[in-house]
């Protein structure tokens, strides 16, 4: 990679869910970034699991998964260190080179349709903010008295929603891909499958007045 360490564009921000692997600790984990310096260190939550932090030392190797927009990250850091007080957080060092693949085969366009996402027996009332026939990312606010902690990668959850221009309401069945998760909202970036040709019609014909719409706004 060409990028300087300093130049380097991670394509995360705080609240995306991570997977951290320890060098010297079986298994992997999940985290959350907490936020980062450009080019010098990141912070991520140390997960509540008995143990752990007692075997973390001071440059251990780290290896970090994580999905954004549609694009898998992956990149090799070392521990710089931990804190116990106020928080339980880990200082990583930022990474001089990065793995990245796009799993996205259709670009998504903005769009902002009200939609009710549906998860075993509980439901969630939000917004569909971008869509393509293969995902989309919808966003809700995670205050009340709802648990959205149970949200995990791989989840399979139905979407409820009408399509502009479409004959009706919708349902689409997706997978969860990525998470991200805020003080004020919960976005989870979702991987369409099993969905009918009229659907698809309805998504594909909304994406393209869209680009045209905006090819035509900027001549």
């Amino acid at each position: 990679m060409n990028n300087t360490q300093q130049e380097m564009y991670l394509g995360i921000e705080p609240g995306v869910l991570l997977q951290l692997q320890i060098e010297g600790v079986r298994g992997s984990y999940k985290s959350t970034l907490v936020g980062m310096e450009r080019g010098l260190y990141l912070i991520s939550r140390i997960p509540q699991i008995p143990g752990l932090k007692a075997k973390l030392g001071k440059e251990d190797q780290v290896i970090v998964r994580y999905l954004y927009e549609g694009t898998a990250y992956g990149f090799r850091s070392m521990l710089l260190g931990v804190t116990n007080e106020p928080f339980r957080l880990a200082f990583l060092s930022y990474p001089e080179s990065i793995e990245v693949v796009n799993l996205r085969t259709q670009e998504r366009v903005s769009c902002f349709f009200p939609a009710v996402l549906s998860l075993n027996e509980s439901s969630w009332e939000g917004v569909i903010l971008d869509v393509s026939p293969g995902g989309c990312n919808f966003v809700f606010d995670p205050t009340g008295d709802k648990d959205t902690a149970g949200f995990n990668i791989g989840d399979v959850v139905l979407l409820s929603t009408q399509i502009t221009g479409s004959s009706g309401p919708m349902t689409l069945r997706g997978t969860i891909r990525n998470i991200r998760q805020r003080e004020t909202e919960v976005t989870l970036g979702t991987q369409f499958h099993e969905v009918e040709p009229p659907v698809i019609d309805a998504i594909t014909r909304y994406a393209d007045s869209v680009r045209k719409f905006a090819t035509t706004t900027r001549k």
